[in-house]
């Protein structure tokens, strides 16, 4: 979890890029997270943030809210100056690229983020709720277990998970390669039970991956060619409909196609490729998302609910 500097500075960007004009001082005080207690206390605070921002390359402008009077001057972020295009990355550095983006999408979401916007428009200032924040190369993060997977196939080690596809179960691999194919991480190797050269999506993996064995158990094939077993990502795909409440959810909303509008709530139809992740991000959005198809899952979603309440 961030600590409540990173999250004033994330809250701070998110107004300024939101704002539709120059925001002054006393206005980013009043609807910014994270700022208190005496006004020259909150001034050497938000001086401090202003130079940590432009550290980390987010140029803030300094502009007059009216040209024809000497006002107190005002910020904002212009979103075409923040649009990041990236260079040639490794996997390394593209995996902590995907921890950087998960933390910010999730601050975007975030009450304190949600409701300094909602702030910025009861003072009558313009805001865009509906921010395109988007790295333009996003990448899923398959968390810590790229980096073991990556170690065991260099010490030629077999590795045992859990995979979820058309039966769930636990699976011994030898690890060959991790590819990255539309924007999507895999793991190319052996399904040492049907002796047989798969590709495991990483995304499909149901908790954290173990090593088994000892180095050296295994060769890897020679003139192994991993175009031969990459996937038609669409129909790797399984569809759920959603009920989505009018304004809110808007990251979830992206990722899906609208059905219908019913007033109050959307629906809409989302891809999913993991049955735990997507009731993960459900119950994440708390009453604001209602799971409608499939039956089996919504099933699933209102038996953890209901142990969650019992708790």
């Amino acid at each position: 979890m961030a600590d409540k500097k990173t999250e004033r500075l994330i809250n701070l960007t998110l107004a300024l890029l939101a704002s539709k004009r120059y925001l002054r001082k006393h206005e980013i005080f009043a609807s910014v997270a994270g700022y208190s207690g005496e006004l020259a206390s909150m001034e050497r605070m938000f001086e401090r943030d202003k130079s940590d921002l432009r550290l980390l390359g987010i140029d803030i402008e300094v502009g007059d809210i009216d040209p024809l009077f000497e006002d107190e001057p005002g910020y904002r972020i212009i979103q075409s100056e923040y649009e990041l295009s990236l260079p040639e990355l490794s996997p390394s550095e593209i995996a902590l690229i995907s921890l950087a983006g998960n933390l910010w999408n999730d601050s975007i979401l975030a009450p304190s983020a949600q409701s300094g916007i909602r702030k910025l428009e009861s003072l009558g200032i313009p805001a865009a709720m509906d921010l395109n924040l988007q790295i333009q190369y996003r990448f899923e993060n398959p968390g810590t277990d790229i980096e073991l997977v990556r170690l065991s196939i260099e010490e030629k080690r077999q590795i045992e998970f859990i995979y979820e596809s058309k039966s769930t179960k636990s699976r011994k691999v030898n690890p060959y390669q991790i590819l990255l194919w539309k924007g999507f991480w895999y793991l190319l190797g052996e399904d040492i039970s049907d002796k047989a050269i798969k590709l495991f999506k990483f995304a499909r993996i149901n908790g954290s991956v173990q090593t088994t064995g000892k180095g050296d158990s295994f060769k890897i094939p020679e003139g192994l060619n991993p175009a031969k077993f990459l996937p038609d990502a669409e129909s790797e795909s399984s569809k759920a409909k959603v009920s989505i409440r009018a304004g809110e959810a808007q990251l979830l909303r992206r990722k899906g196609e609208l059905i219908s509008n019913l007033g109050d709530v959307d629906i809409f139809e989302i891809s999913y490729v993991s049955e735990s992740m997507l009731l993960h991000e459900i119950l994440w959005h708390g009453s604001s998302v209602e799971l409608l198809e499939p039956e089996h899952l919504r099933e699933e979603l209102i038996d953890k609910l209901k142990k969650l309440s019992n708790e």
